[in-house]
């Protein structure tokens, strides 16, 4: 953990981009710690599988298919 200034926090803020997935800043006023930047990694993509099973936890009952398409064609005819 790398310990900075408020000054040089504001003055070069690009710090936080030198860091690591995971790491941290702390921002110190005056010799006290005024905050923690912490750098967020990537942000994990979740797959098809993953998708259906959390609607499926949502929703667990069937439901019928529908054919949006169908059904905006439909209502533009109108």
């Amino acid at each position: 953990m790398k310990t900075i200034t408020t000054r040089e926090f504001f003055h070069a803020p690009s710090l936080v981009k030198s860091l690591h997935p995971g790491q941290s800043l702390v921002v110190t006023d005056k010799g006290t710690p005024a905050f923690t930047v912490t750098k967020a990694g990537k942000r994990r993509r979740k797959t098809r599988d993953d998708l259906e099973r959390e609607a499926a936890e949502i929703c667990p009952e069937d439901r019928p298919k529908v054919n949006y398409t169908a059904a905006i064609k439909e209502m533009k005819r109108r």
